[in-house]
């Protein structure tokens, strides 16, 4: 073999590690391109949600109690689901939680939140809308705000 044409085999074998890179970074970028701002949603408040919605949120609220002196701990879900199946997302790095989204489990596409990784929840899904608590703790004080405000958004 030539020298030549060694070199041209490495040149070769580089173009086509490079095609292989980029084409990995295109496609990790379109993977995790959708992304949600909870806050940019359109605010709804407690009292305009619809019925079924509010009736879960207050039984929610009032199971998540947790007593001291019956040392029972109650987990719920992150997500409450009416007619779709989501499931809430974390990604960990150690200790750390690096990202959080959402997985719409019927096609598998995934959401990613932007901005402050700490979504308020629970989050309430109906289909492609979900519903994101403006605050923190909101539903320890629903029943006592019917103004407390969620974020609507469409999820496509």
């Amino acid at each position: 073999m030539k020298l030549t044409d060694k070199f041209q085999m490495e040149n070769n074998l580089k173009h086509i590690l490079y095609g292989i890179l980029a084409t990995l970074a295109l496609i990790a970028f379109v993977g995790c391109s959708r992304r949600i701002d909870y806050t940019d949603g359109e605010p709804v408040k407690f009292s305009e949600l619809p019925k079924e919605v509010q009736d879960t949120l207050i039984w929610w609220e009032e199971h998540t109690t947790i007593s001291i002196e019956d040392t029972v701990v109650v987990e719920l879900d992150d997500v409450i689901c009416f007619d779709s199946d989501y499931e809430f997302l974390r990604s960990t790095f150690g200790p750390w939680i690096t990202s959080r989204g959402l997985r719409r489990n019927r096609d598998g596409k995934e959401w990613k939140f932007s901005g402050n990784l700490n979504v308020p929840t629970p989050i309430v899904a109906i289909g492609d809308t979900i519903y994101i608590p403006s605050e923190y703790n909101l539903l320890t004080y629903i029943e006592d705000n019917p103004d407390a405000v969620f974020f609507r958004q469409v999820l496509k």
